[in-house]
């Protein structure tokens, strides 16, 4: 039960070791996972971020453009007095050229961007009818679901039943009167029109009026005819 100094010391050396060795190992794997993890990739640039970033290149040439022909007018205006004016008016026309190249490069990127945009723009609007067709296309089959080709035939049908029916009874209400009256001649109510008329005339003159114009009693009497005269009688001889 007792122990040599000798073997606690190799005992407690041996445990510190081994947790030493431990400590190392969870170093070392934490520092192996946080080298394995990648970096966030930086966000790509949209289509308006990189146009506008052209544009802005675009107008600062255009403005050494405009300084460079402004510094060679000025040394070619200075050629009769200093003898350099002519190399460093076309070293600025040289500058100026290269401005000018490096603007129309610009200028083609541009408009390849220009077009992207704008077939990016049609992409997105053809989406768009395409989801808003497919959706009514979607309440369309919901819609047709609720009702069948009998249905409607049956429906159709019925109206056509009611409209005849509808008919009959229209039909049957005008045949007759629902005094049971019968038909009546029109010469019989003209008859009965013309005597009304002579009896509102006799009432007329009976109160010394004169007589309605269009009546029948107001009409001038035909002229009578005078007897035909006598036929002549031969006169009797007279007596020798």
């Amino acid at each position: 039960w007792l122990k040599f100094p000798a073997q606690a010391s190799q005992g407690r050396t041996a445990g510190l070791g081994d947790r030493t060795s431990r400590a190392l190992r969870g170093r070392i794997e934490m520092g192996g996972s946080q080298s394995q993890e990648k970096a966030p990739e930086p966000k790509a640039p949209t289509l308006q971020d990189a146009s506008a970033k052209l544009d802005s290149q675009v107008n600062a040439l255009e403005l050494k453009i405009q300084k460079a022909d402004t510094d060679a007018k000025k040394f070619v205006a200075q050629a009769a007095t200093n003898p350099t004016a002519k190399a460093r008016a076309m070293q600025c026309l040289k500058m100026k050229k290269q401005y000018e190249d490096q603007r129309d490069k610009l200028l083609g990127t541009q408009n390849n961007l220009e077009q992207m945009k704008f077939q990016q723009e049609q992409a997105e609007i053809t989406a768009t009818a395409v989801a808003a067709l497919a959706h009514g296309r979607d309440q369309m089959k919901a819609t047709q679901a609720k009702m069948n080709i009998d249905k409607v035939d049956q429906v159709m049908d019925d109206i056509a039943d009611l409209a005849a029916e509808n008919q009959e009874v229209q039909e049957a209400l005008a045949r007759g009167s629902l005094m049971g009256g019968g038909t009546v001649d029109d010469a019989e109510l003209e008859a009965e029109w013309a005597k009304m008329e002579e009896e509102a005339a006799l009432e007329k003159i009976l109160q010394g009026g004169a007589l309605p114009s269009g009546s029948a009693m107001a009409a001038p009497a035909a002229p009578v005819a005078a007897p035909a005269a006598a036929a002549s009688v031969p006169s009797a001889p007279m007596p020798a």
